[in-house]
């Protein structure tokens, strides 16, 4: 027993350091994620940043170029505002004096007067300017980049994965921690069928049914002397849990201590 209780000290012991280095490297590791994870953050503020202040440049390019055109288009229109108003001050210059001619005595002035009055005046060319001010153009242009920017950044983001690239958390199996059973259905839980080694056996001990069942017996049972007269376990490794072993050498142990025990004095 002494022997097998160094061999699990050393295993153990050999654990404790596996998962002291398994420790250490899920430090590094989130540490690791801690500053990468940071520097994507101030790598996408930046960029985020520089295409802000490059939408806020194409917009000023924009309204600057609409204000251009506006002062372009206006002034045509002043030009064409002042010809027009040229034209209906000559016209109504003309009307008056062909008025004035009409109630004329003077036959020598109406004779002088007439052929000038009466050429018509010459056409100018086309002032309409119903289409000179509109933007139409302009908000269809503005409202195809806002969708072609949007779908870009949109199809974009989507190719970034949820999480990083790859994991650099290294795969650690964290044992769960046991709980103490309370109910029946608790330990039925851990019941496993042990085989004992008859000769090792304690000699209060009796076995049947090929040495799986055991009985705590005032009658010292005939088995062979041994250096270590413990109660000995004889199973495969993995074949049941440490719990069930447990609680298995609990109750043979304390059915044990019973038959040792002083009788209560009257």
């Amino acid at each position: 027993m002494t022997k097998q209780v160094g061999e699990t000290v050393i295993i153990v012991q050999k654990k404790i350091q596996e998962r002291q280095t398994e420790l250490q490297k899920l430090r590094k590791s989130a540490q690791s994620h801690k500053r990468s994870a940071q520097a994507a953050v101030e790598h996408s503020e930046r960029i985020f940043t520089e295409l802000i202040r490059s939408i806020e440049r194409r917009c000023s390019e924009v309204i600057q170029m609409i204000r251009d055109r506006e002062k372009a288009e206006v002034s045509r229109a002043e030009g064409l505002l002042e010809q027009l108003q040229q034209e209906i001050d000559d016209l109504r210059r003309r009307n008056a004096e062909l008025k004035q001619l009409l109630h004329t005595d003077n036959h020598i002035h109406f004779l002088q007067s007439f052929p000038f009055l009466s050429v018509p005046p010459a056409s100018s060319e086309s002032t309409t300017v119903s289409s000179l001010l509109t933007y139409d153009d302009v908000r269809s242009s503005v409202s195809i980049i806002s969708r072609k920017f949007e779908n870009f950044c949109r199809e974009e983001i989507e190719k970034i994965p949820g999480g990083v690239k790859y994991s650099i958390i290294p795969n650690i199996k964290i044992l769960t921690p046991i709980t103490e059973p309370k109910t029946r259905e608790d330990f039925l839980h851990y019941y496993h069928q042990f085989t004992l080694d008859s000769e090792s056996v304690h000699k209060n001990l009796y076995l049947s049914e090929e040495n799986k069942v055991a009985a705590c017996t005032a009658t010292v049972q005939p088995y062979p002397d041994h250096p270590d007269m413990v109660i000995m376990i004889m199973i495969s490794p993995g074949d049941c849990s440490a719990l069930a072993l447990y609680i298995y050498l609990v109750t043979i142990t304390k059915n044990l201590n019973s038959l040792y025990s002083p009788a209560p004095v009257e």
